[in-house]
This record gives structure tokens, C-alpha cells and sequence, in this order.
């Protein structure tokens, strides 16, 4: 019974692969305002456990992500680049987030590089903490 409670003492916090996650409370931002409809992407720096995490922003910009197969929620404190991706039509008007290629064939990213990239300059850390992250992206690129 001791040995039960001890285990689940140490794991609060832990999905169902035993990784330390901590809550975010999310938020993409631009000089122009939120980032709506976009999906966030968490890749893990060197030195930080897990996959990384995935998430996507409401209107008001603000996300939560997951960050396992069995969709637990929050990610392992560490250092992470971030990547952003925002998908828009032709005319530049940003796609709802279940919007589908064959729906509007004329789409295209929204989020210029290279924050929409693998190499995004982007880099937030996750303190033992969580808490609130705040992704601030310039609407400039020459900004960055």
C-alpha cells in the first residue's frame, strides 16, 4: 500500500510513458496581434527528454499541446525551437484548422520562413513549472 502510494506521489504529472509533463497555458502573437488557426510545434533541444508536442491556436491565439501518442497533455521541462504553421487561401485569408487541401486548392502557408520551418529561430525553455508561454512572432521577418 505504502510502496502504491509512493509510486503515485513520484508520477504526478507523468503520462502513461512515465515523462514528467508540466501544463502550458499557450499563447502565438504577432505585432499585428493573435495567431489564429495555426499549429504549434514544440521540437526538443538537445538535453530535453520526449518527442517534443503539438498543439493548435484558437481565435484569441491560445493553445494547449499534446505531447504523446496517448495524448497527454503539457510537455517535459526543457529548451525547445518552435515552429508555427498557418495555413491561408489565395486571397491571404487564414483556413479554418480542419480545412483540407482538396478544399481549397489554392492554399498556402501563412507563416512566412523560417518560422514556419524545422530551422525556426524561435526558442522557448519550459521551466519545472509550466505556466504561461508566450510565442511572439515579428509580422516583419526582417524583425527577427
Amino acid at each position: 500500500m505504502y510502496l502504491l502510494a509512493f509510486s503515485c506521489y513520484f508520477c504526478i504529472g507523468c503520462g502513461g510513458d512515465g515523462v514528467n509533463r508540466v501544463g502550458i497555458n499557450g499563447q502565438l502573437q504577432s505585432d499585428d496581434g493573435p495567431i489564429a488557426n495555426a499549429s504549434v510545434q514544440f521540437i526538443p533541444e538537445a538535453g530535453t527528454i520526449g518527442d517534443g508536442a503539438l498543439g493548435m491556436s484558437d481565435s484569441e491565439g491560445k493553445f494547449s499541446v499534446i505531447s504523446s501518442r496517448d495524448g497527454d497533455g503539457g510537455l517535459p521541462p526543457g529548451n525547445y525551437r518552435v515552429r508555427i504553421s498557418q495555413m491561408v487561401d489565395g486571397n491571404g485569408t487564414v483556413l479554418p484548422a480542419d480545412a483540407t487541401q482538396a478544399e481549397y486548392p489554392d492554399s498556402r502557408e501563412g507563416i512566412p520562413a523560417p518560422y514556419s520551418t524545422l530551422d525556426s529561430p524561435l526558442e522557448v525553455t519550459i521551466s519545472e513549472d509550466g505556466g504561461d508561454v508566450l510565442i511572439a512572432l515579428p509580422s516583419d521577418p526582417a524583425k527577427k
